[in-house]
């Protein structure tokens, strides 16, 4: 299957790469490490930013990417935000999706500038979690699922769908949400409407690396994406996708 290069629109709500690593410093000392080795086109946030943000659970608490609001240490420039956790950096798009052809070379430039701090042994882990959302859309117009479950009979209002499997050497937990409602600010700041969300959710990553240098790193970036990609167009309808204007 020939896989677009981008479509329009995306849809694309979050687009989060997760970087484990190994330090024989604690967080604390390489914070002030990681920021000073950083220039000035990029900016230390000392509140969270406008949109939530994603974190990396635990490391021993699951392999999931969990949502949460908080107050993490934050850089950030004009394209994308960077988050310093407990042996985890954690990238995302600062406002909107930018593209994975902006969003690679900004992941390498700033793994570039980290781990020439030679204060990371190794890498451990990635992952990529991409949110796409479709308002007032049904995942049935646009996958392949028919979300019956082996009854025939029902045709359910409302849907919430998770599947955690083994996918091109990786593991890939796919959450789907179809037709949930959501409230949406309309004209004023109080008033409130409701409306329905389509979710797929689609997190791809590698446990147990062992990896020294950046050139290794961003291969197996470029891997994970590459499946995820993969993960996402595969579950599309054709249909659908000709909606998108893909670009080959």
């Amino acid at each position: 299957m020939a896989l677009p290069k981008r479509i329009h629109p995306d849809s694309i709500r979050e687009a989060i790469v997760e970087v484990r690593y190994v330090s024989s410093l604690p967080l604390e000392l390489l914070v002030g490490i990681f920021f000073t080795a950083f220039d000035d086109t990029y900016f230390y946030a000392d509140r969270p930013l406008k949109t939530p943000v994603m974190v990396p659970g635990p490391v021993n608490n699951g392999p999931e990417i969990n949502i949460q609001i908080g107050r993490p240490s934050i850089l950030y420039n004009k394209k994308i935000s960077i988050q310093f956790l407990p042996q985890s950096f954690v990238f995302s798009c600062l406002n909107q999706y930018i593209g994975w052809e902006d969003y690679q070379p900004e992941i390498e430039k700033a793994l570039k500038v980290l781990h020439n701090t030679g204060k990371i042994s190794s890498y451990t882990r990635i992952g990529l979690r991409y949110i796409t959302e479709y308002v007032d859309q049904d995942l049935r117009q646009i996958t392949g699922f028919d979300y019956r479950f082996g009854l025939p009979d029902v045709d359910s209002v409302a849907i919430a769908f998770k599947s955690e499997f083994k996918y091109e050497g990786k593991k890939a937990i796919v959450n789907l949400h179809n037709k949930l409602p959501a409230y949406f600010h309309e004209g004023s700041p109080a008033s409130l409407v409701t409306r329905e969300i389509s979710r797929i959710d689609i997190d791809v990553f590698i446990e147990d690396l062992l990896i020294h240098d950046t050139a290794h790193l961003l291969h197996e970036i470029e891997n994970v994406h590459d499946s995820e990609k993969r993960l996402f167009f595969g579950m599309l309808r054709a249909d659908f996708l000709d909606t998108l204007n893909p670009e080959y």
